[in-house]
């Protein structure tokens, strides 16, 4: 069961969902072949961000917004919360990723989940941290901006958006598990489908599909805004 981390302005880590009836195809690791035929060269500034603080593991890039920096990662989830990019005391945090998620380059977790902040409060600026997330349920918005660029190790990595929605922070806790078994991995996907307000696009759980979770607060403490998008591999299916 994941351990329950409790947080005031990014995403709850929820316990996880157990598995359940066992299907007949096992999610299995992406060949590090069939990542590299499709993979540019990684950011050149997640090399500088790492230079600077050794717990830059990603540099994130989503298209369309201002969210465009590093990735920072501890040993667990409360540590960035509100420190910046440096490791410095930040109100504003920064962007980090689940203490679960594998983020080496070689095998990315089958979910890999990235928090930020979103700031409402009157007098804040909501275009901090992942404000700008909630562009996504426009559908104008949504339509003209599908992709999100992580750049890992020494390659980044092409993500298609599938899903953006608002998700329930009590009974939705599988959409933050970073290594899901089967059965959870369908249910992520069943759930990301059912929230999704983006027009004609949507998730099929398969074996050895690799997610990139986005996630952040909202105006009410119940709800989180996910986005949810796959990363894309040569045509094998």
């Amino acid at each position: 069961m994941k351990r329950i981390v409790t947080i005031a302005l990014a995403f709850l880590l929820l316990v996880g969902c157990a598995d359940v009836a066992v299907q007949p195809e096992e999610p299995v690791s992406v060949s590090n072949e069939a990542a590299e035929q499709l993979q540019a060269p990684a950011d050149p500034r997640l090399a500088e961000a790492q230079a600077e603080n050794p717990d830059t593991v990603a540099w994130l890039t989503v298209p369309g917004t201002n969210i465009d920096g590093p990735v920072q990662q501890a040993e667990d989830n409360e540590y960035y919360l509100r420190r910046n990019e440096l490791g410095e005391p930040s109100h504003d945090g920064c962007f980090f990723a689940d203490y679960e998620c594998n983020l080496s380059g070689d095998a990315l977790s089958t979910n890999t989940i990235i928090y930020g902040h979103t700031f409402t409060a009157p007098g804040q600026d909501p275009n901090l941290g992942f404000g700008q997330l909630n562009a996504f349920l426009d559908a104008e918005f949504a339509a003209a901006n599908t992709q999100i660029f992580l750049s890992v190790a020494e390659r980044q990595y092409t993500f298609e958006i599938k899903s953006a929605g608002v998700a329930s922070a009590e009974q939705d806790g599988v959409c933050i598990l970073a290594s899901p078994g089967w059965a959870q991995q369908q249910e992520l996907v069943r759930l990301a489908n059912e929230r999704n307000v983006i027009e004609g696009r949507e998730l099929e759980a398969v074996g050895g599909q690799k997610l990139l979770t986005l996630a952040t607060c909202t105006d009410d403490a119940s709800e989180r805004l996910v986005i949810v998008a796959e990363l894309v591999l040569p045509q094998q299916r």
